[in-house]
């Protein structure tokens, strides 16, 4: 039997503390929290020089809640930083926002801000859902009511211990309505505009230039290499570069050509036909379930290979160094060395891991 999060609907106050940008999610976050009986806290996290924290502090204040600044650029220069700069250095595609929740939103911001304001209960922003399965007496991530909006897929490296004090109010929610309701309740922030993509781009316009900026040694000249074998030009770096690229490779050729593989070691790009990014196949390392352990050595699910995809049908085979293959039953475009793959049943988050190659 599925349940909401019995702690959502309250017999008495309690403490959350709430991750804050001051932008529409997290100020109507608090709100509803406020509403539903709970004791706010704000709290937002100084991650790179240049970056502005005045709104959320200026929402705070609005909300009429006490709110704290923590300072991790430190953290976030060694951790996520320089695995952005290390993975494009390396032909990998990154995912700078899923390692960022991983190791300081729900890592260091989620224990210190919880301490700090002696809090049991953190919230943020996110489209998913948190429910508890009573049955399996187990927590779990399930997606959004907004599938167009979903971000289960950030979230298959939160454990049981986080699931039972993590809360997403705007799970129940859809996107679309969320500036109706902020309006509706007197909220500023209500035809604000969203964030970008890559929050630390504060200056430069892409992270192309951002990396020109602070790894220009990651930009090496090589060779554009078809499938066959042919040298068809030059390219001008690998950061320039992503898997099933079609634009900008400055090459003539009779057919189109995409970008199939990139190949750090002889500092390639490899090109080819559309029908040869398509793979049924690809091995997966650093695997994280939500329950603490998978759900069989091989089991069935459905699996997606980058955010806001729709999920496909797949075989799951783990073995004892901690891979997974994964195995779909049909053919999958353009995986990606770096992003994630994450499991699904229904619409229960069971896991993920971060994609290797494809096979």
């Amino acid at each position: 039997m599925m349940v909401f999060r019995k702690d959502f609907y309250m017999t008495e106050r309690k403490k959350v503390v709430v991750a804050m940008s001051g932008g529409v999610d997290s100020t109507l976050t608090v709100r509803l929290l406020q509403e539903s009986g709970y004791e706010v806290y704000g709290a937002t996290m100084n991650q790179f020089e240049g970056q502005d924290v005045s709104d959320a502090v200026e929402m705070a204040k609005f909300l009429g809640i006490p709110h704290k600044v923590l300072d991790v650029k430190e953290l976030y220069n060694n951790v996520v930083l320089s695995y952005f700069i290390d993975s494009y250095k390396n032909g990998i595609t990154p995912n700078p926002c899923m390692i960022c929740d991983f190791k300081i939103k729900f890592g260091l911001f989620y224990d210190a801000m919880r301490n700090y304001f002696d809090a049991p209960y953190f919230a943020t922003g996110h489209y998913a859902r948190i429910v508890y399965d009573r049955e399996r007496q187990k927590y779990q991530v399930e997606k959004g009511i907004d599938i167009g909006k979903d971000q289960s897929y950030m979230m298959y490296h939160l454990n049981q211990e986080q699931l039972a004090h993590i809360l997403f109010p705007l799970g129940r929610i859809f996107k679309k309505d969320t500036r109706r309701i902020s309006k509706e309740k007197g909220l500023p922030t209500f035809n604000k505009a969203e964030s970008q993509d890559i929050c630390f781009l504060t200056s430069e316009k892409s992270y192309v230039e951002f990396l020109e900026n602070h790894a220009p040694e990651a930009f090496r000249p090589g060779d554009i290499v078809h499938t066959d074998g042919h040298v068809l030009g030059r390219h001008k770096g690998l950061p320039h570069y992503t898997i099933g690229q079609r634009k900008g490779l400055g090459i003539a050729y009779r057919t189109p050509l995409y970008v199939v593989a990139l190949d750090s070691v002889k500092n390639q790009v490899i090109v080819g036909g559309n029908d040869e990014l398509f793979r049924s196949k690809l091995l997966a390392t650093e695997l994280d379930f939500t329950d603490g352990t998978p759900p069989a050595q091989e089991f069935r699910c459905e699996a997606k290979i980058r955010y806001g995809i729709r999920v496909h049908p797949c075989l799951v085979s783990l073995d004892d160094k901690g891979q997974a293959i994964v195995t779909f039953d049909e053919p999958q475009r353009a995986i990606t060395s770096g992003q994630s793959v994450v499991f699904y049943r229904g619409d229960r988050l069971l896991g993920g891991g971060t994609i290797v190659k494809a096979l």
